[in-house]
């Protein structure tokens, strides 16, 4: 796991991503395009898109249980893709047997934008820090066997800065890994999120797919 995260990042931390290399067309991917905030992602062809409505639905139960609170405002774009045929919305965040890679663009609140710290975006789908996950578990999450793989700082040529976490959370009795990558504008004011996941075996035998995945997301942020 190690290794595939240092080769997984490497094109995006040193900054070598391009409009063109995201935008070329190719008949081996399907790319997913929010042109407002220039946000870019590909995966394979074969992978299917998640029911636009039915991702709406976790997004807003994701709103409920945020932990940025009130100051979390509404999704302006989001996509999610997986590997599995009719892939169940219900397996977007964990537990799939088949790679799944989540992208949104959130907006936030004004009251947020001051503190919104590395350690906000890390725990911002779930709990990675040690202060958050003895939070979640004296709330009485039943959220265990957690071990962080790797965890990074980010920023790019456009002025975004954010983090990239892998770590693993025991989902269903099996390891579930997950690679985790969000970033800020200069504003503070959009959240641009990546989650690519699925259990530790399926992750280590899609290593070159999900790289791809992740390697492949651009933000540029609105104009």
């Amino acid at each position: 796991m190690r290794q595939f995260r240092r080769s997984a990042i490497g094109l995006f931390a040193t900054g070598c991503l391009a409009v063109g290399v995201c935008a070329c067309g190719s008949p081996a991917y399907t790319y997913a395009t929010d042109s407002q905030d220039q946000t870019y992602f590909k995966v394979p062809s074969s992978w299917y898109q998640v029911n636009p409505q039915e991702l709406a639905e976790v997004q807003s139960a994701l709103l409920s249980k945020s932990p940025l609170g009130a100051a979390a405002g509404a999704y302006s774009w989001s996509r999610a893709y997986s590997a599995l045929a009719n892939p169940p919305a219900d397996r977007i965040l964990d537990g799939s047997t088949e790679p799944v890679v989540y992208v949104s663009v959130q907006n936030v609140g004004a009251t947020l934008r001051s503190e919104l710290s590395y350690d906000v975006m890390r725990d911002v789908l779930f709990p990675v820090t040690a202060t958050a996950r003895q939070e979640a578990a004296a709330a009485g999450a039943k959220l265990t066997g957690f071990q962080q793989i790797s965890s990074t700082t980010i920023t790019n040529q456009y002025g975004m800065r954010g983090i990239n976490e892998l770590y693993e959370y025991t989902v269903g009795g099996l390891p579930d890994a997950f690679d985790q990558t969000v970033l800020t504008n200069v504003a503070t004011d959009k959240l641009y999120v990546m989650l690519v996941q699925c259990y530790q075996t399926c992750f280590l035998a899609n290593q070159k797919q999900i790289a791809t995945v992740i390697n492949s997301f651009l933000v540029r942020g609105s104009s």
